[in-house]
């Protein structure tokens, strides 16, 4: 109609209204089978590399829920786009799932954790056609029911597509260490939480329900057995089909199939926050042991406990023996131990299905070389673990995470521990033990990168030498590295890898650092990477006004729309070497967080605090965090929250320099 075009489209399906989405832009599509993309990237081998997979996960996902849940799938179609700079990694709207392109389309050689979360983003958004879309809940204090059981049928989803892969221990490293992130803090929140008001909806989303709650389920399954409870799941997905449904609703299918009070243990795994710390009372007679007790007590001082199962191990000069421990109390006599000979060390949640925090015996990574890759993860996220509760010092901790590194070859382990030493490097060592394990860390980074491994370990090998290799000879190799002075055998750096190079080498203040940005902008190819790099230059910049003045900028919302870059430009005003500088600018961002809330999107309050005050170790920091809670007594509890979550690790790190 003149310079008008007019759509019709057919009636829509019966959804909740906060599933509706229109998509409109400039995008490149592609039909693969049933399914309709769209995207925006331009890098033709990043396209060629993924169009298959995509395909071939979406297909796998609603083949395996047509079965598990004995229910076609019920909606006109299918369809996804990728987004560049979505502030959600995904979402799933009815008819087109959407997915941040970002970390959607890439190529063959990035890491294994890389393919496996994309595979697990789609299995998790297509699980949502049946829990969310097709049963919904009846309010947004069950917004976890649909969130737990897209993460736990992704975990069940995944398995067929990568076959080569321990299963049980991509469940404990994608679960267990985010689930802690949060309840460790002061900051936790039970995984159904109460909701007054729908506008502060946004704050219930996070690593509780996203990551604890799977674990909460998967001890559930191992109540009913896998037989009952994926009977229980097709009667509740067959009765309340189009309709709204509670967690209560849920529990009430499965206590008739088993003979435990599932509403009392319900109670303190989904409507209690935290986690308990485990311990043992071992007695030993004539060289055998003659009473073994697991005690277990509440993080937070309270009186809960967890009714749950896990494995525990004795280990012999040339055997060993694992028994599954079933704790329903607060205490447990475990009467299978009884008479056998005392052990050289005992590894308590050896197959990872425990939650908590548990003994710890560093010899088990430093003179034991276990053989099982569940029980080496286990090792460390529980060695971390401890070092947050002050049983270990970071430099102590240290030495363990850098032995354990020296010869891990497991692709899902090295960016566990590879995490767990840039945390512990960053915010639990002081300048003095940074400047020693420095050079320490950078020279076994580099030795490793010169080892024979396969691209898609190497590449998170290099990523954490990116991180540390900060000085020196190392900062020399970054630079040879993105100039291509340097090429690494089974290291490929694209472009992505070398414009994120650039920004850590202004960072670092290499000499030649506005030269590298300059070449780094006319690399780019893509007309959003390059709006991007664009937008974060004057968070690069070396001038502290500039950062300043950049960072000042957010208290207009207008400048604060494209939330990911904020993420990220705050990352980088904000990183521990700028920090001297940068900790004024925490009371700006902490008054900016109400405000925040309202005009950002529901993960942005959590990511803004990570972004900033997340990061610091000092003081100085710790001090305004005081200032601002004083200031601020009617502040949203769930603000005051993330808050807390987000500033762990300061409050924490504080309190370890105070004893």
């Amino acid at each position: 109609e003149g310079e008008f075009v007019t759509h019709f489209f057919p009636e829509s399906d019966l959804m909740s209204p906060y599933v509706f989405s229109f998509v409109a832009g400039k995008y490149s599509e592609s039909e693969l089978g049933e399914y309709r993309f769209l995207y925006r990237e331009t890098d033709t081998s990043k396209i060629n590399a993924s169009l298959p997979v995509v395909q071939k996960l979406h297909s796998s996902a609603k083949e395996f829920l047509e079965e598990y849940t004995n229910y076609r799938f019920a909606f006109q179609k299918l369809d996804f786009v990728a987004i560049p700079g979505l502030q959600f990694g995904a979402m799933e709207h009815v008819g087109t799932i959407q997915y941040s392109q970002d970390n959607f389309i890439f190529n063959h050689d990035m890491p294994l954790v890389l393919r496996l979360t994309r595979a697990k983003t789609i299995a998790h958004e297509v699980a949502h056609m049946w829990f969310g879309n097709l049963v919904t809940m009846k309010w947004f204090n069950d917004v976890w029911l649909k969130e737990v059981f897209a993460n736990f049928m992704a975990d069940k989803i995944i398995n067929p597509n990568f076959p080569e892969i321990n299963h049980k221990l991509n469940f404990l490293t994608s679960h267990l260490p985010k689930a802690y992130n949060v309840d460790r803090t002061q900051g936790s929140n039970p995984i159904r939480q109460k909701l007054d008001n729908l506008k502060d909806a946004g704050s219930m989303y996070g690593n509780i329900i996203y990551n604890k709650a799977p674990v909460m389920m998967r001890q559930l399954e191992l109540i009913l057995g896998e037989e009952h409870f994926k009977e229980g799941v097709r009667e509740y997905i067959h009765k309340f089909a189009f309709d709204n449904a509670t967690w209560n609703d849920l529990i009430l299918i499965f206590d008739r199939r088993t003979d435990i009070d599932l509403h009392k243990w319900s109670e303190v795994w989904v409507n209690q926050s935290g986690r308990p710390i485990f311990s043992s009372e071992i007695k030993y007679q004539n060289g055998e042991i003659s009473s073994f007790r697991i005690n277990q007590q509440a993080e937070d001082g309270s009186g809960k406990y967890w009714p749950q199962t896990f494995e525990v191990t004795l280990i012999y000069k040339d055997s060993i023996s694992t028994l599954s421990v079933d704790i329903r109390g607060k205490s447990q006599e475990v009467s299978e131990f009884i008479g056998l000979l005392k052990p050289e060390n005992i590894f308590y949640n050896t197959d990872g299905y425990g939650y908590g925090i548990f003994p710890f015996d560093e010899s088990l990574i430093s003179d034991f070389q276990l053989t099982d890759e569940v029980g080496r993860a286990q090792n460390y996220i529980n060695l971390y673990e401890n070092v947050l509760a002050g049983n270990y010092s970071g430099d102590r901790a240290m030495k363990a995470f850098a032995t354990g590194l020296e010869r891990e070859n497991e692709d899902l382990i090295i960016p566990l521990i590879n995490g767990y030493i840039n945390s512990i490097f960053w915010k639990f060592l002081n300048s003095e033990q940074r400047t020693e394990w420095q050079p320490k860390l950078e020279s076994l980074f580099w030795s490793r990168l010169q080892e024979d491994l396969e691209a898609p370990v190497k590449k998170p090998i290099f990523n954490t030498f990116s991180e540390i290799a900060y000085e020196g000879e190392g900062l020399e190799r970054l630079y040879k590295l993105w100039n291509g002075e340097i090429v690494i055998d089974n290291l490929l750096l694209r472009e992505d890898d070398k414009t994120n190079l650039a920004m850590k080498l202004a960072i670092y203040q290499h000499p030649k650092a506005n030269e590298i940005l300059a070449a780094a902008k006319q690399q780019i190819t893509n007309q959003d990477n390059k709006l991007r790099f664009e937008f974060l230059k004057p968070a690069l910049s070396d001038d502290p006004k500039v950062r300043q003045e950049f960072f000042e900028s957010f208290k207009n919302a207008d400048k604060r729309a494209k939330e990911s870059w904020v993420q990220a430009a705050c990352g980088y005003i904000h990183h521990p070497l700028r920090q001297k500088e940068a900790v004024k600018y925490l009371e700006i961002s902490l008054e900016l967080l109400e405000e925040i809330q309202k005009t950002g999107d529901i993960f942005f309050p959590k990511n803004w605090l990570d972004a900033t005050i997340g990061q610091y170790q000092a003081a100085e920091a710790e001090q305004l965090l005081v200032k601002y809670l004083s200031e601020h007594p009617d502040l949203n509890p769930q603000l005051v929250s993330k808050l807390m979550q987000s500033a762990d690790d300061l409050i924490r790190y504080q309190t370890m320099v105070k004893q």
